[in-house]
């Protein structure tokens, strides 16, 4: 929040609501809906690849990030190759931007979902599939591998997170060979801020949004219930909390707070909070108040799960504040 605010920062975001980023910015542009934009919608856990037509011309001044971009290039006058790029309608930058010829797609091709609007991937029926029945392993060997091979060198980076780009993208060393990380903040690896913060914390996917997407509308706010803090009954018992209390989650990096719900299922030393609530509809601030800004060495990911936390009883206004 201070970055944001900095003098010397310029921020514009393209966004469909005042979320809690785009308070900060400087230009706010508004930015086309699914509904509004021609789009692939490639697979995730299924086996079909769909065309999204827009329903709607874009309403004001709303245009997709591909226009939004389009726009930024010309009017930093790119050289006339890359201009080239940025000249492509939507529909050409759709084609270009899928291998038609792949296996995959035998029998598809963008003029076929035109018509029909989806079609379900050539990857044989359930009874039949068998796409490792000769290796064919996305490594470079081909084969499964016990030893990566896409590890070394310090660039494990899976090709389904380059965004179609192959160059370095450096995550920091990590072990070919699968082995045991100990967490970066724990009692064994820093005893010391261990007695002052003794409880892990994760904070998992909520279910009712998207991330943080979905996290304003009133509907899924009803399913999804405000920011709660699952503790042990044990840890909660040992700091006086029962469950409904309204808790504060801290560290030295900062807090949040929510009712807390007693939940045996986890280990005891370990509380758990959902990610994806937004700061201006919890307490001021979220789960991620707690997160360390450091990166893991697996891809440069977050470090959601490796965070100590004390735990403590909302008792007065100043507590809260």
């Amino acid at each position: 929040m201070r970055g944001l605010m900095r003098d010397d920062l310029f921020t514009v975001v393209s966004e469909h609501f005042i979320t809690d980023t785009a308070k900060y910015a400087d230009i706010l542009l508004p930015a086309t809906m699914q509904a509004e934009q021609l789009d692939i919608m490639v697979t995730w856990g299924h086996l079909y690849i769909s065309l999204n037509q827009p329903a709607i011309e874009p309403p004001g001044e709303c245009v997709p990030n591909v226009e939004l971009f389009r726009r930024l290039a010309k009017t930093m006058e790119f050289d006339e190759e890359s201009m080239a790029y940025w000249e492509r309608t939507d529909r050409e930058m759709l084609i270009d931007f899928h291998d038609w010829d792949a296996p995959a797609l035998a029998g598809i091709t963008f003029e076929k979902l035109e018509e029909v609007g989806w079609m379900r991937l050539n990857v044989g029926t359930p009874d039949t599939r068998a796409p490792h029945a000769e290796g064919n392993f996305p490594t470079p060997s081909g084969k499964c591998e016990f030893k990566s091979s896409l590890a070394e060198g310090g660039n494990f980076v899976v090709p389904v997170w380059r965004s179609m780009y192959d160059g370095m993208q450096p995550g920091g060393y990590v072990d070919p060979i699968p082995d045991y990380i100990p967490p970066f903040e724990s009692a064994q690896s820093n005893p010391e801020l261990a007695e002052r913060f003794p409880l892990s914390i994760i904070s998992p996917k909520p279910h009712a949004f998207l991330n943080s997407q979905y996290g304003n509308a009133a509907d899924k706010q009803q399913v999804q219930g405000g920011q709660r803090v699952f503790i042990h009954p044990v840890d909660a018992a040992e700091r006086g909390i029962e469950e409904g209390d309204l808790v504060r989650v801290f560290n030295d990096r900062g807090s949040f707070q929510g009712p807390a719900v007693y939940e045996s299922d986890l280990i005891t030393g370990l509380v758990m909070a959902n990610v994806g609530h937004w700061q201006g509809k919890s307490s001021g601030t979220t789960v991620n108040a707690i997160t360390a800004d450091r990166h893991c060495s697996l891809g440069n990911a977050g470090v959601y799960g490796d965070n100590l936390v004390e735990v403590q009883k909302v008792v007065d206004e100043a507590v809260a504040s």
